[in-house]
């Protein structure tokens, strides 16, 4: 049987049931999916705080050079962009001067 077959409310006999025992049983499948979401929420927390991660320590000389670098290399970066596009300014000036 799945999943669906077993949660599915039906009487032993295969009898079909009355509105008020059909709602009775749906209430009752609906208090035990309640329940279970409330286990497990209560389980994950508690392993959450079994399992807490200890964020590790970064002296702050170490970050402040560690962010330097990046500014350095971004900088660099940046320069050959400012360049690159000089450059490409200067041959279309050169092509709209002899073309045009």
């Amino acid at each position: 049987m799945n999943e669906e077959e077993k949660r599915t409310p039906q009487s032993d006999s295969d009898e079909p049931l009355t509105r008020a025992d059909y709602r009775r049983q749906r209430e009752q499948l609906q208090k035990d999916d309640l329940e279970r979401d409330k286990k497990r929420v209560r389980v994950e927390k508690d392993y959450a705080k079994r399992h807490q991660t200890t964020d590790t320590y970064v002296d702050p000389t170490e970050q402040l050079e560690a962010s330097n670098e990046k500014s350095k290399r971004l900088a660099r970066k940046l320069n050959w962009a400012i360049l690159g596009v000089c450059i490409l300014i200067v041959i279309v000036y050169l092509i709209l001067f002899f073309v045009g």
